[in-house]
């Protein structure tokens, strides 16, 4: 069923409009009229399944039926601290890091990170990052629109990570990640993954220093857009 997000307090209402880019999408690009059903969700895991009143590209009025509590999230928040990597992987990262369950994508500003944007170009990147992630948690049935936060150091990202704390390093040969993320109690995971050149005898010792748990993703060594998404799967499914 189509699902949109609107924000907090509209979805307050027993009536809902919808307008600009939304109405569009749901009258043109989907044709949908009077009776057909969507659902209506808050972005913070409340939702809304609701009758379409009437539709036109310029409002599309929904009419609340039911209320309900998001049931496509994980049990455990996932926290991904991304060294920034070049081009537009990042977009291609948090797009997937949505669609598998992530809760958040913080960018990480580490030693050995080849694209380093200004302030300025770091704060539209943002915007335009945080609208890749509605999107796609639109579009994937999510009840949450994942958080991505401004960028970190190394040593602030470290110290503001929380939970089961992962740092996903090539040169570990000792702990797998399934090891890692075996506790079902665990309400929080925060994981680290390193830019294309891999992560600096620095920040490994940091790591090591703060407690973080250091993994091996076996005999192979992953892309750092393949990373994220092979460690989310595996926490999808022991979350599942």
């Amino acid at each position: 069923m189509t699902r949109i997000f609107v924000n907090k307090e509209a979805l307050s209402s027993d009536t809902v409009t919808l307008s600009g880019g939304d109405a569009v999408h749901v009258c043109s690009a989907l044709r949908m009229r009077q009776g057909e059903k969507l659902i209506l969700c808050d972005g913070e895991g409340s939702e809304a399944l609701c009758e379409i009143v009437s539709s036109s590209p310029g409002a599309v009025v929904c009419a609340v039926s039911a209320r309900q509590s998001s049931v496509s999230e994980l049990p455990v928040a996932v926290h991904f601290y991304q060294a920034l990597p070049k081009s537009d992987k990042f977009e291609f990262i948090i797009q997937k890091l949505t669609e598998l369950g992530a809760c958040a994508v913080t960018p990480v500003l580490s030693d050995r990170c080849i694209s380093r944007p200004d302030g300025k170009s770091l704060e539209k990147k943002l915007r335009r990052w945080s609208d890749i992630a509605r999107e796609a948690a639109q579009q994937s049935g999510r009840g949450v629109i994942p958080l991505i936060t401004p960028a970190l150091s190394f040593t602030d990202a470290v110290a503001s990570a929380s939970g089961v704390r992962i740092f996903c390093d090539e040169d570990e040969r000792v702990v797998p990640l399934s090891d890692a993320v075996k506790d079902k109690t665990a309400k929080e995971i925060s994981v680290f993954i390193g830019p294309e050149g891999g992560w600096s005898a620095r920040e490994r010792e940091s790591a090591r220093a703060a407690g973080l748990t250091s993994v091996t993703f076996g005999k192979r060594i992953l892309r750092c857009e393949t990373a994220p998404v092979y460690v989310m799967s595996v926490i999808a499914y022991e979350f599942g």
